[in-house]
């Protein structure tokens, strides 16, 4: 039970490894498109109890030649079962390239290296991460008003568990497939985001067992300007995950399946 715990929180740790990047040449605030240039303010809530705040500085080396870097802090409000509110942090940075005028408008690469805190505790389920994401981005236009952002990354990382600090490495591979609509010349929009992530989890000592997991995620949202200036932004989001893992601890073997639902509300300034 204390495994399936940790496998748990890792799994919830490292599910979030999605990837936004920057362009130009943008008349107005387009917060659906993953490659546009946006510097701004970000603060959302889930009804699972998650706060988190979240600010983005956007620019360019020269024309079409641009990036961004993003800073993230989430905490959650509600304890764990060994009593203690999750903290997680995330640092981003994207750059983005215009590389033609047709279907295929932007490439670009990620880098994103995300750290969940290990906080004291005397359960075993206590546990921290080190990740860090390489990634490959691109913009395929399929339409003036629908696009979709394919992304592949590769994911490396540690992890320390329990009151003993048992380490852990991690290495896995994620895919991501952003699709948005933009409705209206507002920007409101309708977003689609399948993605899928592969990790394998190996004990350092050789001895605590690992893991294979395989977790896959669907966010359907939808947002909108509410002020006319178009800096104010809403969004309404519902997110389905489905992780699966196959577990070998002390030469016992034993499977986790988990389902969640989370609805979050997102509410973002646009400089």
């Amino acid at each position: 039970m204390r495994m399936t715990k940790l496998n748990t929180t890792l799994i919830a740790s490292m599910i979030a490894l999605s990837t936004s990047a920057v362009a130009s040449e943008e008349v107005h605030v387009n917060p659906s498109d993953l490659t546009q240039v946006n510097t701004f303010i970000s603060g959302s809530t889930s009804n699972e109890g998650d706060l988190n705040v979240m600010g983005g500085i956007a620019g360019q080396y020269s024309e079409g030649n641009n990036f961004i870097g993003l800073v993230e802090h989430t905490s959650a409000t509600k304890p764990s079962d060994d009593d203690r509110l999750a903290q997680n942090t995330r640092l981003r940075y994207f750059q983005v390239f215009d590389v033609s005028e047709g279907v295929l408008p932007q490439i670009g690469f990620s880098v994103d290296y995300m750290k969940s805190w290990k906080m004291s505790s005397t359960e075993d389920a206590s546990l921290g991460t080190d990740l860090i994401a390489l990634g490959a981005i691109a913009k395929i236009q399929i339409s003036e008003s629908i696009s979709v952002f394919p992304n592949v990354a590769y994911v490396v990382g540690n992890a320390k568990a329990g009151v003993n600090n048992s380490e852990f490495d991690l290495k896995g591979y994620q895919f991501n497939l952003f699709g948005s609509w933009e409705l209206d010349d507002t920007g409101s929009y309708i977003v689609v985001q399948p993605q899928f992530m592969q990790l394998d989890i190996d004990s350092k000592d050789g001895k605590s067992g690992g893991a294979k997991v395989d977790v896959l995620k669907i966010k359907t949202g939808a947002g909108m300007a509410f002020t006319d200036n178009g800096k104010w932004w809403v969004e309404l989001s519902h997110t389905y995950t489905k992780t699966k893992g196959d577990v070998e601890h002390v030469g016992n073997k034993f499977d986790i399946i988990d389902n969640d639902n989370k609805v979050e509300l997102a509410v973002s300034y646009y400089f």
